[in-house]
């Protein structure tokens, strides 16, 4: 799948890089990597272990046999969604090809709606009493635990970010599924009881390491970055010797009126200096310096 994703979206940025005249944006459309495209996915693994008043998945249409719609739904006929002049615990049925919808009302201010298409007849289950349930909402009942059980841990530590791409969303979602059979497989494989949040955090950052050994290495980072990225690795940073330049420029830092010539940069932004502007320091204080 990930090889799938990589060749469609480099296949996408070969055509944006062949439509779009502009110099100035050539630098941003770059073919991407696994090692790029891990990466997003352990960002977007760690972004949901710190998010919340975001959508939840059961505000979507459900995509199994039998589900409960939302009321907000055009399409839906107006009579099936007011409570007005409806008696408690009566059920209206609408028939379309191969679907079926319900408008029931277990109390005076509510309406439940269920859409199926397994169901084609309007049989009541004597079992609910006086509720006079109509067996799509029975059958609702007995299934829905392990969809709402889904539903409730996506929404947790939901990656999904607004879109009206509807690929998007299912993408998502799966990502979100998957993630959450992941856990489950890790604890039946190592009898271990790991906390989720642990095992997204560990997941989302092992993800990275592929882009961040790829990026620690990048002399324009600033060495800041370029240091935690060694520490979230596990490596320890080298700094390499200040090489003098072959040629004398002038330094940076005087007065153009002095004119003053080196043959020394800067380490870290490799701006030319005299001696007069460069302050020795050994390997522990650069070390503490960049922190």
């Amino acid at each position: 799948m990930l090889e799938q994703i990589l060749c469609h979206t480099n296949a996408k940025i070969k055509q944006r890089q062949l439509s779009n005249n502009k110099q100035s944006l050539q630098y941003l459309l770059k073919e991407t990597t696994i090692d790029e495209l891990l990466a997003l996915f352990g960002l977007l693994h760690l972004a949901g272990l710190n998010r919340s008043n975001r959508q939840n998945l059961s505000d979507l249409w459900r995509t199994d046999g039998t589900g409960t719609l939302r009321k907000n739904k055009k399409e839906i006929p107006p009579n099936f969604i007011t409570t007005r002049r409806k008696e408690v615990y009566s059920t209206q049925f609408a028939f379309q090809k191969d679907m079926m919808l319900i408008s029931y009302m277990p109390k005076r201010s509510k309406v439940v709606l269920v859409l199926s298409s397994l169901h084609h007849d309007q049989n009541i289950d004597p079992a609910s009493g006086e509720k006079r349930k109509p067996e799509i909402i029975t059958f609702y009942n007995s299934t829905k635990a392990g969809v709402d059980v889904v539903d409730e841990l996506c929404a947790t530590y939901d990656v999904s970010r607004n879109s009206k791409r509807w690929p998007m969303t299912v993408f998502y979602a799966v990502m979100n599924v998957a993630a959450i059979d992941s856990v489950i497989i890790f604890r039946e494989n190592n009898n271990s009881k790991t906390n989720r949040r642990v095992f997204l955090r560990k997941l989302g950052l092992s993800m990275l390491e592929g882009h961040l050994r790829v990026r620690k290495n990048m002399e324009n980072l600033p060495r800041g970055l370029r240091k935690r990225i060694h520490e979230q690795v596990g490596e320890k940073m080298t700094y390499p010797p200040n090489k003098s330049a072959k040629t004398y420029t002038r330094c940076k830092d005087c007065p153009s009126a002095k004119d003053k010539k080196t043959r020394h940069n800067c380490n870290q932004c490799n701006k030319p200096i005299c001696m007069q502007h460069i302050i020795p320091l050994c390997q522990s204080c650069v070390d503490l310096d960049s922190e």
